[in-house]
């Protein structure tokens, strides 16, 4: 019997057990890293642009208000719901999406572009209040005419930087979820390349083992057998 074939067997699974550990260790690696990417785009990419749609959709439903209320606002129970309408989305925008919102911008997640488009925006939306609370009076006294005339085209301008930042915080946390999937599917398959590089080399070097083990035990039956036929 060979004396080395204990010392091949222990290398053997020496290098099976490295293997599996190195690619264990590099897998979670790679999921740690996705984890923490997925973690990332939830509190900052997914929640701005969910602040963002917020922002959008009380704006929207403001605009709606303003025109509701001078198509159709002669009517006092219309004039008056429209009002609280307004005046409850303008609260809900400034108080519960913008805070949300401009937390996220001050962080380094987001794009210069992305800042600007905000920027943008505050500005028309500032220039859309203003222009509400001149055209209310203006309508009340004047009529309808007067009051479109001042609001003309101001919802549309403070809209348009809007709905920019949507599109591109959306696109920005779609792009940065993809790239953390990819990263986990990277892990899973390093992970089982990995486990089928040790288990190919476990079954090698077994079928290398046992192979020298069997020339072995032959080669002691011969001696053995040898021995026996010079005793007699």
């Amino acid at each position: 019997m060979k004396p080395n074939i204990g010392k091949k067997l222990g290398v053997s699974f020496f290098v099976v057990v490295v293997v599996m550990l190195l690619g264990a260790a590099f897998g979670l690696y790679q999921l740690n890293r996705s984890s923490a990417a997925f973690r990332d785009v939830s509190e900052h990419e997914m929640t701005a642009s969910l602040a963002a749609f917020g922002i959008r959709a009380n704006f929207d439903e403001m605009v709606w208000a303003t025109k509701n209320l001078l198509l159709r606002g002669t009517h006092q129970e219309t004039f008056h719901k429209e009002i609280e309408t307004f005046n409850y989305k303008k609260n809900r925008l400034e108080t519960m999406w913008q805070p949300v919102l401009e937390k996220v911008l001050e962080g380094p997640d987001l794009t210069d572009q992305q800042r600007k488009l905000y920027d943008d925006f505050k500005r028309e939306y500032a220039t859309f209040t203003d222009a509400w609370q001149q055209a209310l009076p203006v309508y009340q006294a004047q009529g309808q005419q007067a009051a479109d005339a001042i609001m003309r085209d101001k919802g549309r301008a403070a809209g348009e930087p809007l709905i920019a930042l949507v599109r591109s915080l959306r696109a920005a946390a779609l792009r940065d979820m993809e790239a953390a999937a990819a990263r986990a599917r990277t892990a899973v398959i390093i992970m089982l390349a990995a486990f089928a590089v040790a288990m190919a080399i476990a079954v090698t070097a077994t079928f290398y083992i046992a192979k020298e083990l069997t020339k072995a035990i032959v080669e002691v039956a011969k001696i053995s057998r040898g021995d026996t036929d010079d005793a007699s």
